[in-house]
């Protein structure tokens, strides 16, 4: 506990200040009910062909109840509704509730003053993984109608993506970065 003091005092005293707000927003959450806790710990997405994995930041679960926290330190607000993030980890830490009814994921931000929980249905997360699974057939058949956004950030093609790399990378990720220094026909094999 004194290591993670001084480190903690290190920060600046805002971000001291922020980060205990974090913590209140956890423990609240956290003293709900006694949850079994996933702390960082990588699961593989069974439900896609792929099989990516992920690693969601806090789970908590019991057999009927599900939360998923995630920690944003940025200033630029993050809501958690229809978060396509938070709604991946609710689908791939389904498993772990298997009587829960929906999910409550959590966007854990006080730096841009959000501790905020949005409620995902089954019938929810049953539809996301469906347009996933669809979007996936997609690109594995070669489809690369795309259009970059928000919610590549975590994509495995995407070249400076957060989440895990993967190949091929994705064109249209590729000429939003590095405009003119690839050629698609090359990458889609469409060359003579």
């Amino acid at each position: 506990m004194h290591e993670l003091f001084a480190q903690l005092m290190h920060l600046p005293v805002k971000d001291v200040e922020n980060f205990s707000a974090a913590l209140s927003y956890t423990a609240e959450v956290r003293s709900r009910r006694r949850f079994s806790t996933l702390i960082e710990q990588e699961a593989v997405a069974e439900w896609l062909v792929t099989k990516p994995r992920t690693t969601a930041d806090l789970v908590l679960h019991t057999q009927d109840e599900m939360h998923i926290l995630d920690l944003k330190t940025g200033r630029i607000p993050v809501s958690p509704v229809e978060n396509h993030q938070l709604l991946y980890y609710a689908a791939t830490y389904a498993h772990l509730a298997p009587k829960a009814q929906h999910v409550t994921v959590h966007i854990v931000q006080p730096w841009a003053g959000i501790c905020e929980e949005w409620i995902a249905t089954s019938q929810r997360i049953a539809q996301f993984m469906i347009d996933a699974r669809a979007a996936e057939a997609a690109i594995l058949a070669g489809d690369t109608s795309f259009m970059p956004g928000d919610h590549c950030t975590f994509c495995p093609a995407n070249p400076l993506g957060r989440g895990g790399k993967g190949y091929p990378k994705c064109p249209a990720m590729m000429d939003l970065y590095y405009p003119n220094s690839f050629d698609l026909d090359a990458i889609l094999g469409l060359e003579d």
